[in-house]
């Protein structure tokens, strides 16, 4: 059984955290696939400490998605500390810190990848939350924020900082911060790091597309789990079809046509209850463009996708194109 602190994980495959993706629906249909602990999008810290901001549902986790973790990010560790027990109050059973993100924007503001040259900030940030939440604390890191000599000195400081200091897990992707999703991404970093200390809970991330693949790097890191990201927008089977290899089994057949108009359909109504008529046509439209990757007639129901507006016509392209074409 893998652990995180005190959750206990009945299989290694968790869903990263994806800014504008991993709200309520997303997190609840990798649920039904077998995904037993998902993760917010990642929050700025200080936005959580508004009142009336906080009162926002997509701040909010529901009953029927335990455990599910808050990601967070900033740069002051003591409000990053102040943010986490505000999640933890709202009921997320698990906090994990955010210093890997490689948004420009975000790193203007020297935060998320840009701590990564800040080993000491990272370390009181951890120090900070650990003290003010009663809940167990991962972070997310990058193999670097560039390829040179003081970028991996400061890589493995944030390492054995973090390992010293009991953190009760680690994800890092293998690509620096400056590679942003560019190139391949380099798990012989987090290999290193799993040599090094094989009692830390870790988790690997980056390229992680199909169940074949991930099923390999986790053989070849011995890492303990993997942070899928991109591979699950619109892929929910990604987690049932590598829990299936985990398991010894053949890899399943590819979903039919009807099923994924089933799983679509699922995913967008419940973005229509939060985000009703146009808008979360609109919103679903990014999930519906990997969710038509499966398709026989890719592009032409990738262009009816990005053309549609209103709800009904929505369902109905659904409909035309996954079970009357089936």
């Amino acid at each position: 059984m893998l652990k995180i602190g005190s959750i206990q994980l009945n299989n290694p495959f968790l869903q990263a955290a994806l800014s504008g993706y991993t709200d309520y629906p997303m997190r609840i249909i990798a649920r039904r696939f077998g995904c037993p602990l998902t993760f917010t999008g990642v929050m700025l810290d200080r936005i959580s400490l508004h009142p009336k901001a906080i009162k926002q549902t997509k701040f909010h986790c529901l009953e029927d998605e335990h455990p599910v973790a808050a990601q967070i990010f900033g740069h002051d560790p003591e409000i990053i500390a102040q943010s986490a027990a505000q999640f933890r109050r709202l009921g997320y059973d698990m906090i994990d810190l955010n210093f890997a993100c490689p948004v420009p924007k975000v790193l203007r503001r020297e935060r998320g990848g840009w701590l990564m040259r800040k080993p000491d900030i990272v370390q009181q940030a951890f120090l900070r939350t650990r003290e003010a939440v009663d809940c167990p604390v991962m972070m997310k890191l990058r193999i670097g924020f560039d390829h040179s000599e003081a970028a991996r000195e400061d890589f493995w400081r944030i390492i054995d900082n973090a390992v010293a200091d009991g953190v009760d897990a680690l994800g890092i992707h293998g690509r620096t911060v400056e590679q942003k999703y560019k190139g391949k991404a380099d798990w012989s970093v987090i290999a290193e790091v799993k040599k090094k200390y094989p009692k830390l809970t870790l988790f690997g991330s980056g390229d992680l597309m199909d169940a074949p693949t991930i099923i390999q790097r986790m053989q070849e890191t011995s890492v303990d789990g993997v942070l899928i990201a991109r591979g699950a927008i619109g892929n929910p089977w990604i987690f049932s079809d590598s829990i299936a290899l985990w398991e010894g089994k053949s890899l399943p057949q590819p979903p039919s046509l009807p099923e994924q108009a089933d799983i679509m359909l699922q995913h967008y109504e419940m973005i229509n209850q939060e985000r009703p008529g146009r808008r979360g046509v609109s919103f679903f439209r990014k999930f519906s463009a990997r969710f038509a990757h499966r398709h026989p007639e890719r592009k032409k129901v990738l262009l009816d996708f990005m053309r549609v507006k209103e709800p009904q016509k929505l369902r109905d392209l659904i409909n035309q194109w996954y079970i009357q074409y089936a």
